[in-house]
This record gives structure tokens, C-alpha cells and sequence, in this order.
């Protein structure tokens, strides 16, 4: 008898235990969960390409002014090699060619500082934009978190991945600009 009450009562507590958990399940707030593939929305979005493209302009006047200079210095050099100089006129061309060098070391190392600020300025500005239109689009959504899309994670539902939603966004507000 006593064998019985005991059950009995661990089966009231157990009942009583799954009728609380439910009932506070009931009253909890829904969690939504949101990906966005930052990378894919950098590529594929007007913003990101015009980005691509001023960068990719600046560095291709910059690539064909190292050009010349590195041509000028190969002439330079074959002048030399070619012989047929005085020690003078030799040592004189020497010295210029040593100074060129020089120079356009100098020319190539401040051109690669200045296209990585452009390039750090310029993803800076992007991604703070493509940060606001995350979060527009977490608060109409409801969302409760969104998350960088990381090839680390092992499962994922296509479902929860917002990526398309906001490159629409990302290109209606860069239009409208």
C-alpha cells in the first residue's frame, strides 16, 4: 500500500512538473533567429560593387603610373648594360638609376598605404551601412538576434537566412540616394 502512494504521488509530481513547464512555455516569448552572409551581400549588392569599382579605379591609375616608372628604369638599366659609356657618363647613369629605384619604391609604398586606407575607409562606410539595414530589417522582422553567417556551424535551415532580404534593402536604399 505504502508501495502505491509513493508512485502515486511521484506521478502527481511528475504531472504537476510537465503542466508548469508547458504552461511557461506557453507564456514565453517566441525566439527568431536570423543569418546574414555579410560577404555575399558585399559582393553582390550596388553598394558593394560601386565600392569595388572606385577602388578598383584608383588602383588602376596608380598601376599604370608604377608601370611607366618600372619601364623607364628598365630602359635605364639596359642603357647602362649596353656599354659603350665613359666611367663618367656610366657613374652618372649609375647614380640616376640607384635615385629612380629609390624613388619608386617610395612611389609604390605610398600608393599601397594609400589604397589600403581607401580600401579600410572606404569597407568601413559599407559595412556600417549594410550594419544599419541589418537592423532595420531585425526590428521589422522582430527578430531576436542575427547572426554572421559562419561556415563553422554545422546545421542551418535555409529558412533563417535573411541575406537576400537585406541586399534588397541594401540596393532600394542605395537607389534612392
Amino acid at each position: 500500500m505504502k508501495k502505491i502512494v509513493r508512485v502515486s504521488v511521484l506521478v502527481l509530481i511528475a504531472a504537476f512538473s510537465f503542466a508548469v513547464a508547458a504552461k511557461a512555455a506557453e507564456k514565453a516569448d517566441v525566439v527568431r533567429i536570423g543569418v546574414v552572409d555579410m560577404q555575399k551581400v558585399i559582393i553582390e549588392s550596388k553598394g558593394g560593387k560601386d565600392a569595388r569599382t572606385q577602388i578598383e579605379g584608383e588602383m588602376g591609375g596608380k598601376r599604370k603610373l608604377l608601370s611607366e616608372k618600372e619601364e623607364s628604369l628598365r630602359k635605364l638599366r639596359s642603357e647602362i648594360d649596353k656599354g659603350g659609356l665613359s666611367d663618367t657618363e656610366k657613374k652618372e647613369k649609375d647614380e640616376r638609376f640607384q635615385k629612380e629605384v629609390r624613388e619608386l619604391k617610395r612611389l609604390r609604398d605610398e600608393t599601397e598605404a594609400g589604397l589600403r586606407e581607401m580600401d579600410k575607409e572606404i569597407g568601413g562606410k559599407l559595412i556600417g551601412e549594410i550594419l544599419e539595414v541589418v537592423k532595420k530589417a531585425g526590428e521589422e522582422g522582430k527578430y531576436t538576434i542575427i547572426l554572421e553567417k559562419d561556415p563553422r556551424v554545422l546545421y542551418m535551415p535555409n529558412t533563417i537566412d535573411i541575406t537576400g532580404k537585406v541586399i534588397e534593402s541594401y540596393d532600394s536604399k542605395k537607389t534612392k540616394k
